[in-house]
């Protein structure tokens, strides 16, 4: 969807008891094309989408929702479906706040912030998920593997860096053992955290939200969020206190596994969307591999 301006009747559709809409496009979302819309007396957030499409939508509000009845803080989902002149929308609560990469733009990330974020995803990770899912050694493996053989199909990677991941991922696969999955958001990085006014955090855009291994939801967060081990171990020890469990022994392993089969994935995810950012792709792949 690429609409630089919206029907106001399909807009009256959407808010019929609305008087004065007024409606603003927001940079934000690569594949999700995205209004702020605000009436005398409440804003909202429009999102359409025909690439993923209303199925995907619906997907989505019900992660969101599943969450929210959980109790992660995250916008209500208010109407999804599908408009005859907007196509697929799903239309949610607009929240007051700035990102964290807002924040960290202005210097203004507090110590506060790591176990509230903490916190919050352990929430999420307590709901009960759709079916249960239990990862093993044989199951990452043969993640492992379909990414390889993907890549290669594609020629996406060198030969001899594919062999690297490979040698790097199967052991790991091993020691993890049999492990279950939880509910995940799947793309918890800086524009998907909100910092909302009192220091309360939100979690935003639940397009990847699935079924995993708990630890794959705290690649991106290491990756672009955490400036120090001590904002860690405050998120963490945060994190294992709200679910009730001691701290994980094999955590740094399940981060190393997922950190691995994530930056693979993202060969296959851009491939088909934007192949402009497949040498970024190559570079971190080989930063992974250089990890000790």
């Amino acid at each position: 969807m690429t609409t630089t301006t919206l029907d106001h009747t399909a807009l009256s559709r959407l808010l019929p008891g609305a008087k004065t809409l007024s409606a603003l496009p927001l940079p934000q979302g690569r594949f999700n094309t995205c209004w702020h819309l605000a009436d005398s007396d409440r804003a909202y957030l429009l999102k359409l989408n025909d690439r993923e499409g209303e199925a995907h939508l619906r997907q989505m509000a019900a992660a969101m929702s599943d969450a929210r009845a959980g109790g992660v803080a995250v916008p209500q989902v208010l109407r999804v479906g599908a408009d005859p002149d907007l196509g697929p929308f799903l239309l949610q609560e607009w929240l007051d706040g700035r990102t964290f990469a807002e924040a960290r733009q202005d210097n203004a990330i507090t110590a506060d912030l790591w176990p509230r974020l903490g916190h919050q995803i352990a929430l999420l990770h307590s709901i009960q998920p759709p079916r249960p899912l239990v990862a093993t050694p044989a199951s990452r493996a043969r993640h492992l593997s379909d990414l390889l053989d993907g890549l290669r199909r594609h020629r996406l990677i060198p030969t001899a860096l594919a062999e690297a991941a490979r040698q790097r991922g199967l052991p790991l696969a091993e020691t993890l053992g049999d492990h279950e999955c939880v509910n995940t958001h799947q793309d918890i990085h800086p524009d998907n955290i909100l910092i909302r006014p009192g220091g309360k955090i939100a979690l935003l855009d639940f397009d990847h939200a699935t079924t995993a291994e708990y630890a794959s939801d705290f690649v991106k967060l290491d990756r672009w969020c955490l400036p120090s081990g001590h904002d860690r171990r405050q998120m963490l020890d945060a994190y294992w206190q709200q679910r009730g469990e001691v701290a994980d022994p094999l955590f740094e392993q399940r981060l190393a596994f997922h950190r691995l089969v994530i930056t693979l994935s993202y060969f296959l995810y851009w491939h088909g969307r934007d192949p402009t950012q497949l040498p970024g792709c190559t570079a971190a792949l080989r930063t992974e591999l250089e990890r000790t």
